[in-house]
């Protein structure tokens, strides 16, 4: 069951994204097996993520959404995993995210097209930024543990062999199709289970190294879309919400399962800025929905995994 017990932010500190909005991942947090339960006895954790930069163009936003007392249902903080990349960034307000117990993860430093890089390049690009958030943010280095690749565009083995190689727990750039029930978090300790829908995809094992995979999402006229900001969007802040919550009520309805919805597109998230802010209320509202952190999702399946292994 999810503990009333608000974590340590020292070990629940994760990595940083932008725009990301909302990535409703929902997980079996901590339950001893899926199955056993019906989804409406399972808590709904919904992932939040944000993309690229930070700085003051989207303080506003995050301001918003993370105001002063807006909590889980156990009394806990709500918390967004953040993927920064380095132009543009404001470290001190990389710095506030993280002391207020966001996670702060590696989006790159150049935030480039990478399918092409060697693992050299890759661990320039994003253990070289998990350098600079340390440097630069203030975040420790043992606090970014997650990476998203720009626009999605992975880079097969060489870049998963750079995770693996450099202590990295987890990516989540990966999309995967919007299956009833949606995929949960897996590990790639063997070969993938889903197409591969933006080549390269990793072709070895890495034993340990867990992927978030990015459900795609569907607009409201069944459209599909890995990221927000790619979907037919409604020109309103109340048509964004309505997209929102129909893919949330997807995942609701089966496993709780949901996916990182991802925003970079100015026009569109000035949109979300206000139906975000409803989302969260709605979230808010219900007394099983927990807004949580990539690595702290990935915490619980890890658990849920142990636990069925010893049954």
């Amino acid at each position: 069951m999810i503990s009333n017990a608000c974590p340590d932010s020292s070990v629940f500190r994760i990595s940083s994204l932008f725009l990301s909005l909302f990535v409703s991942w929902i997980l079996n947090a901590i339950l001893k097996r899926t199955g056993d339960y019906l989804p409406e006895e399972i808590p709904q954790i919904v992932l939040l993520t944000f993309d690229d930069s930070v700085n003051d163009l989207n303080k506003g936003l995050y301001a918003d959404l993370f105001e002063k007392g807006r909590k889980n249902p156990n009394g806990c903080p709500i918390s967004a995993t953040f993927y920064v990349s380095h132009e543009w960034t404001d470290y001190s307000q990389v710095q506030n995210l993280y002391a207020s117990g966001h996670e702060i993860a590696s989006h790159t430093v150049s935030h480039s097209f990478g399918e092409q890089f060697s693992a050299r390049k890759w661990a320039r690009e994003v253990a070289g930024q998990r350098e600079i958030l340390a440097a630069y943010g203030g975040v420790k280095l043992e606090d970014v543990r997650g990476m998203r690749a720009p626009f999605l565009s992975v880079g097969g083995n060489n870049m998963f062999k750079m995770l693996w190689d450099t202590n990295f727990t987890y990516d989540s750039s990966m999309p995967i199709y919007e299956n009833r029930p949606p995929s949960w978090p897996y590990t790639l300790d063997y070969k993938l289970f889903h197409d591969c829908m933006i080549p390269p995809c990793p072709t070895r094992s890495y034993p340990g190294l867990w992927e978030v995979p990015m459900v795609m999402w569907q607009d409201l006229n069944g459209g599909r879309c890995s990221m927000g900001d790619a979907c037919s969007n409604p020109p309103t802040p109340d048509g964004v919400y309505k997209m929102l919550i129909k893919n949330f009520e997807r995942h609701y309805t089966t496993n709780r399962l949901d996916r990182p919805k991802k925003c970079n597109n100015a026009k569109v998230c000035n949109l979300w800025h206000k139906s975000g802010v409803r989302y969260m209320k709605t979230c808010q509202a219900c007394p099983d929905i927990y807004p949580w952190t990539g690595k702290t999702g990935i915490r619980s399946s890890r658990i849920d995994n142990e636990i069925d292994a010893h049954e």
